[in-house]
């Protein structure tokens, strides 16, 4: 049995991963915020594995414990004796705005907070095997058609969560020749729903976020909408199971194991942009376009997007033989299909309509505060 130190097990990476290594035969161990006796974790932890398809019994939930910290003073609030058995940590929390004006929000969590742990971790778990970061494969930045599974030098990036996830995995591979503690670099694509369920946590981000602009045309009352964004760029789309099933694999396997690792956890077919979101505008009963706006919605679905416009019209090729070659088997190929998005974007746009009826005069979700379509 492993100990698994998470941190972000209320997001919707976090929570699937905590689910799936409870369900495994794991311990979990939860670092959470704000959540003194533990109910939004567990109930997250709950509504991840039904979301997988599986109910967690008593018994697995034994094995999950909640420690509330302050990731502004993780040295003060995380108790040493928390971290004596962790085998392994997997830091999946993120500050995921985008918006430059919350940098340093990003850099204090992302960056600051990312560090610490991993001090922490080295110094105080001394049974610890490696610690796991979760980054995204868009800190490669724009720029770069090919991108490979190594550190990215002088990035060409736009926003704050690109910027510091870049600065986090720069500042682990500074330090880890000091510290010693093995570090991978987890980088996940464009993450969407569960690929047989299509369970997704509800957050709009990634191909989410582009649902939720076809959504507020629904709210607006157009019939056709047209979108600024490349009908035929391609997007590298991965189901959250994909990713799950790819990162505790990780922690069974020894073999072709190096001190510093970098990996990209990938959909292997890429999907053009029209495609993934035909689903969607099928499922709101909208016809749709791609192109300039030719009315006034159309012109504030396009402020909407400004934000995500880049990522959507961009199309990278994301390299991931190293994982390949250290899971070999257990890799498993992610293929992608409209029917597969389309599975995703109907369980999210469900549970918006269903948020929507709760508050009917609910505001249009801010462009701002939402992640880049590489958010974890």
């Amino acid at each position: 049995m492993k100990t698994i130190l998470i941190t972000g097990a209320t997001g919707f990476l976090g929570s699937a991963l905590t689910a799936r290594s409870l369900a495994e035969g794991h311990r979990v161990k939860a670092l959470s915020r704000n959540d003194p006796a533990g109910h939004r974790v567990r109930a997250a932890v709950d509504t991840a594995a039904r979301g997988f398809g599986f109910s967690l019994g008593a018994e697995p939930l034994s094995r999950l414990s909640v420690f509330q910290v302050d990731f502004q003073d993780l040295p003060g609030t995380l108790a040493p004796e928390v971290l004596g058995d962790v085998t392994h940590v997997w830091n999946v929390a993120a500050e995921m705005s985008y918006s430059l004006k919350k940098i340093l929000p990003a850099v204090e969590q992302n960056v600051r907070a990312t560090s610490m742990l991993y001090a922490l971790a080295a110094r105080r778990a001394r049974r610890c095997e490696r610690f796991y970061h979760v980054s995204t494969a868009y800190t490669a930045g724009f720029g770069v058609e090919q991108v490979r599974e190594r550190p990215h030098v002088a990035p060409r990036v736009i926003n704050a969560y690109q910027l510091s996830k870049w600065m986090a995995e720069s500042n682990l591979l500074l330090h880890h020749p000091e510290l010693g503690l093995p570090v991978t670099l987890f980088r996940p694509s464009v993450i969407i729903g569960h690929h047989d369920t299509g369970w997704s946590s509800g957050a709009s981000f990634g191909l989410f976020f582009l649902a939720e602009a076809l959504l507020l045309g629904k709210r607006r009352h157009a019939e056709h909408v047209q979108l600024d964004l490349k009908a035929d760029s391609l997007l590298n789309l991965v189901c959250v199971d994909t990713v799950v099933r790819r990162a505790l694999a990780l922690l069974e396997t020894r073999a072709s194991r190096e001190d510093r690792e970098i990996f990209h956890c990938i959909g292997d077919e890429l999907i053009p942009l029209a495609g993934a979101l035909e689903p969607a505008w099928s499922a709101l009963g909208l016809r749709a376009g791609f192109g300039p706006p030719r009315h006034a919605v159309d012109a504030e679905l396009q402020r909407f997007l400004e934000k995500n416009k880049p990522f959507a019209d961009t199309t990278w090729h994301f390299h991931a033989d190293r994982l390949q070659a250290v899971l070999g088997e257990a890799y498993g190929p992610q293929p992608m299909t409209p029917q597969i998005a389309g599975r995703s974007l109907t369980h999210f746009l469900a549970h918006r309509l269903r948020e929507l009826a709760r508050a009917p005069v609910d505001p249009a979700p801010e462009a701002a505060r939402t992640a880049a379509p590489g958010a974890p």
